[in-house]
């Protein structure tokens, strides 16, 4: 490595290697917020940017995302790849917080019907806009099987990460992506951290991000090594079974069906039918109760309608 960087950026510094396909991603405790009207340093950032973005990248790699990277070197960098980077930030929603809930209108925390994906124009001159298809191919910044490419790999990024995050009792509230070129192969690139993403606790919804040092809320580093360890704690893997059965009072359709087709068939006993449904569903978590606590959220959330079902959860160690 030379002592002049090839690029410094905001939060890091590139420099060559001995190969020529590769670089050396050096992170820093640099810390920016509103296209860099408020400047600051956060202790240790660079180190567990750099450990964070590692452990999601590695992560991706084994859920067939490609990217960039190669390897973390030591406690503040990575080799990677070199990428000619698309000058596009993707950015994938699930919650509203941020511009989102300023453009919009929506409460901070308003859960989405369905992810949402953005494009930003990578321009600091310009304060990075929100563009639309029309204006990336008026820019001749992607093609358009290129950008639906990149629309297509952010949402199966968001659900890889969104699936283990939550695992970890930690809501992905929205990230940023950036890709990069090698030759005609589109990489995903840059970082996946605290800094390019809104992580809340999934009970409490405490801040768990850069949002910290934006909003002035304090115990920055802290956030990020909250983070850090919940990527990297031991975890069990626990069955989980939910069963959704409609509230009493409710009509229920299929069960009578069933019923009448039991009568006819000369099954005389049977005086009422209701039917459920049963999930069995397989995650990792610390302990038994944080898992309990986490499906029920999901089942009242995603698995039951609270206005005609209810459910209970079972859990145990997966054996």
């Amino acid at each position: 490595m030379t002592e002049t960087p090839l690029y410094e950026g905001k939060a890091k510094k590139i420099f060559p290697t001995g190969q020529a396909d590769q670089y050396l991603v050096v992170y820093k405790d640099d810390a920016t917020a509103f296209n860099g009207a408020k400047k600051g340093q956060i202790e240790s950032k660079g180190q567990l940017n750099n450990a964070i973005s590692s452990i999601f990248f590695e992560l991706l790699a084994k859920n067939g995302i490609k990217s960039h990277f190669i390897r973390q070197v030591d406690a503040n960098s990575m080799l990677v790849k070199k990428v000619a980077i698309i000058p596009l930030e993707v950015v994938t929603r699930n919650i509203a917080a941020g511009s989102l809930s300023k453009r919009l209108g929506w409460p901070e925390g308003r859960e989405l019907p369905k992810p949402i994906v953005e494009f930003y124009y990578k321009d600091d001159a310009l304060g990075d806009p929100l563009i639309n298809n029309q204006h990336i191919a008026a820019l001749g910044l992607v093609t358009p099987l290129e950008l639906e490419f990149l629309e297509r790999e952010a949402l199966a990024i968001n659900e890889v990460l969104k699936a283990h995050l939550l695992s970890r009792n930690v809501k992905l509230v929205d990230f940023k992506l950036e890709f990069g070129r090698v030759g005609h192969e589109i990489l995903l690139a840059d970082e996946i951290s605290p800094d390019t993403c809104r992580f809340w606790d999934a009970q409490t919804n405490q801040k768990l991000d850069k949002d910290r040092f934006r909003q002035d809320l304090g115990q920055v580093t802290e956030a990020y090594q909250e983070i850090f360890a919940r990527l990297t704690r031991q975890a069990t893997n626990f069955q989980a079974k939910v069963k959704v059965r409609l509230k009493p009072g409710v009509l229920d359709p299929q069960g009578e069906a069933i019923l009448r087709s039991l009568n006819s068939l000369g099954y005389k006993s049977f005086q009422s039918i209701r039917v459920g449904k049963l999930i069995e569903l397989v995650l990792s978590g610390e302990n038994q109760a944080e898992v309990e606590s986490l499906v029920a959220k999901i089942a009242d959330e995603l698995l039951a309608n609270p206005n005609m079902e209810k459910f209970n959860v079972a859990v145990e160690p997966l054996k």
